[in-house]
């Protein structure tokens, strides 16, 4: 049984961190507007060092890890942590003299984390030790405390990381142990309820989920939301078969006939063992006319088949119809047409005889 991956709403997230890149890149040009009224330097200057470049350098970065989670949908994730990455490059390299920024540096360690994902941690590390060596690189003015004070932070972040990392992969074992249980428990619950309901010789239903059905279903009828007819079919001398070839033949005979009956009725309707060699199927959602013309070709295949247990001969079937009326009650449905089976029964065998109530009009 399969567990939901990690990757799970991946996509949605890197599309809601990026968003949240966009507001910063928002929420930056407006800060910086304001601190140009407050700055020492020339507009003119200030509004080209500190708006302008960092402005188009960072929106050039934004538009790349859009086009990159559109058209690099496998490398999607890496994609948005080179371009957090980026993101720190410009705004402490512009800002350098903010202290405070660097911690802009370990932005991509902390987006991997999002992703529980090893190689994807150790490439933010990777990202954040390259911006710090560009900004080496390029003569930053830092003290020896502050690149300290950045090995260190950076040894810690990652640190943390790893141990969010390592938390998580708990309990995703912890959860994926559990899914597992609960679905081998739902699967074998739903087997066990299977195997209660049906019977194992003809696998249709039992006689107990009979009554479950017809309960559910005699409520809806009752309601007038339902069309609802039930056919109780009995083999005809069934005991001179068990008599004649064994019990064995006769089980042989009950699994062919349960498998025609099977096999002519639709998706909603119900096939069960009443018991012994008798049939009861309940027809829900069917005009009278479709129902009778379907019992009447299930006898008519039960006529025509033979059978290798019983030596190549056939049996038949009598059936007994009722069809229900709001208020009946599901006892009375089945005895008016478990009467008509017996009528069948006493009239000649092999033939089907409507219960009293239902239609008289075919």
């Amino acid at each position: 049984m399969s567990f939901p991956s990690l990757e799970f709403n991946q996509k949605r997230w890197n599309r809601l961190l990026l968003n949240c890149y966009w507001a910063i890149f928002v929420l930056s040009i407006l800060i910086e507007v304001l601190f140009l009224q407050i700055s020492d330097l020339p507009k003119d200057e200030f509004i080209q060092m500190y708006i302008l470049r960092p402005t188009i350098l960072l929106a050039i970065v934004g538009l790349l890890a859009e086009g990159g989670i559109r058209w690099l949908p496998k490398h999607h994730d890496y994609v948005l942590i080179s371009s957090v990455a980026l993101f720190s490059i410009i705004n402490t390299s512009i800002h350098v003299s903010l202290g405070y920024l660097l911690f802009f540096l370990f932005l991509p360690i902390m987006v991997s984390i999002f992703y529980f994902q090893l190689k994807k941690m150790l490439y933010a590390v990777v990202c954040t030790v390259i911006a710090s060596v560009i900004l080496f690189a390029n003569g930053t003015s830092l003290r020896a405390l502050d690149w300290v004070t950045i090995a260190f932070t950076m040894t810690l972040f990652t640190g943390i990381a790893l141990g969010i990392l390592v938390r998580g992969r708990e309990v995703l074992m912890h959860l994926r142990s559990s899914y597992e249980s609960n679905q081998e428990l739902l699967v074998r619950t739903i087997l066990m309820d299977k195997l209660a309901k049906t019977d194992a010789l003809t696998e249709t239903f039992n006689h107990m989920a009979y009554h479950e059905f017809m309960d559910h279903y005699v409520v809806q009828a009752d309601n007038g939301r339902m069309k609802l007819h039930v056919a109780v079919l009995d083999i005809d001398n069934f005991k001179k078969v068990n008599d004649t070839y064994g019990h064995k033949a006769g089980d042989a005979v009950l699994k062919k006939v349960s498998s025609i009956i099977r096999s002519k009725v639709g998706s909603n309707d119900i096939v069960a063992r009443y018991g012994g060699e008798e049939f009861a199927i309940i027809f829900a959602e069917k005009p009278f006319q479709e129902v009778f013309d379907t019992v009447e070709d299930i006898r008519d295949s039960v006529e025509s088949t033979s059978h290798e247990a019983i030596q190549w001969q056939a049996v038949t079937i009598s059936i007994g119809l009722h069809t229900y009326a709001p208020g009946m009650g599901k006892d009375a449905l089945f005895v008016g047409a478990d009467t008509a089976l017996y009528e069948a029964k006493r009239s000649g065998k092999n033939r089907t005889v409507i219960a009293a109530a239902a239609p008289a009009t075919l």
